[in-house]
């Protein structure tokens, strides 16, 4: 198995991303007609097979930069002020998260990041309400962005899909009602500390879910593939990285890894958008038969989603406390 337990923190970069890493015009995710469907398929296919994540391009990005521009005004509050303290996680998991309480992904690492969390209840207005920030615009925009990277995510899934699987409807079908998604924004302060395994800007890990759309603003992204060779990505050029999540490597009997990734400390400001699309709850992911043969016996125990990001929370909390306890 891949996944975040199998990672070291440790492991140096050993160079950059590929220029060569397949690119699709979002437009055209959105609306390929037989032909040019047929080419995107190609092109993610590729990318899976040789470089385990792709980006997107063209994808309207004036609605993620308005976001950026209310994350700017929110994190750059102290944490004191009066509008982060009314929307301070207690028990949820949506909310806001100051600056190194993110869970250690990796045993004895702390995260120097903030983090803003939005779920469905938030944006369809059925529950957590009181974890909006009373900020001129941030509502509105967020879930502008939510909607916008839910029909894109969708497109790309469908498409996905009919790369690994022939099959386009069985990721859309097991991913549909967003219940579980989670559109998080992260605030990376400007951090010029010596770089060290445990100084990080968040720690090497595996998304929990399936498909992750991640936007950053500044260098400090770094991407492992199949080999598992960590690469410096050009995450801050306006496109958007597509990495694959968990439960497709589940479902894929290990054939198609999970996307390791990390942030590292830089010192410049980085902000990142980045959503999460979850298979739905009441799917149990089991490897297929397709993926199952004699010499390929199944490798994972069937799980539900919310069962194993509970499971991988809970590790990297108890990775925390042990952060903690160390001089």
């Amino acid at each position: 198995m891949f996944g975040t337990q199998s990672l070291k923190q440790s492991d140096r970069v050993v160079g950059r991303v590929a220029a060569d890493v397949p690119c699709l015009d979002a437009q055209q995710v959105l609306r390929a007609g037989p032909e040019e469907r047929a080419a995107l398929v190609a092109d993610i296919r590729n990318a899976c097979r040789h470089y385990g994540f792709f980006y997107l391009s063209n994808w309207a990005d004036a609605i993620g930069y308005g976001v950026l521009t209310q994350m700017q005004d929110f994190f750059e509050r102290p944490d004191d002020d009066p509008v982060k303290q009314a929307v301070a996680r207690n028990n949820s998991e949506l909310g806001w998260r100051p600056q190194f309480s993110e869970p250690a992904y990796q045993p004895g690492t702390r995260a120097h990041m903030e983090s803003f969390d939005v779920g469905l209840e938030m944006v369809d207005g059925s529950g957590y309400q009181d974890a909006w920030p009373e900020l001129n615009g941030f509502r509105n925009a967020v879930s502008d962005c939510w909607s916008q990277f839910s029909a894109l995510g969708m497109s790309t899934l469908s498409l996905l899909s009919e790369a690994v699987f022939n099959d386009p409807a069985f990721l859309p079908r097991n991913c549909g009602d967003h219940s579980l998604n989670t559109l998080r924004l992260l605030h990376y302060p400007a951090n010029d500390k010596p770089a060290c395994d445990r100084n990080v800007g968040i720690s090497a890990h595996t998304d929990f879910e399936c498909m992750t759309f991640i936007l950053q603003t500044a260098p400090g992204l770094e991407l492992a593939g199949g080999q598992q060779d960590w690469l410096d990505a050009p995450a801050h050029d306006g496109r958007l990285v597509v990495m694959l999540g968990d439960m497709l490597e589940r479902w894929t009997n290990g054939q198609q890894k999970a996307t390791a990734h990390r942030v590292r400390n830089t010192p410049e400001q980085r902000f990142s958008v980045v959503m999460f699309f979850a298979v739905d709850p009441d799917v149990e992911v089991t490897p297929l038969d397709d993926f199952v043969s004699v010499e390929t016996p199944a490798a994972y125990p069937p799980i539900y989603q919310e069962a194993h990001m509970d499971a991988e929370i809970a590790q990297a909390k108890a990775n925390a406390r042990t952060s903690q306890a160390t001089p």
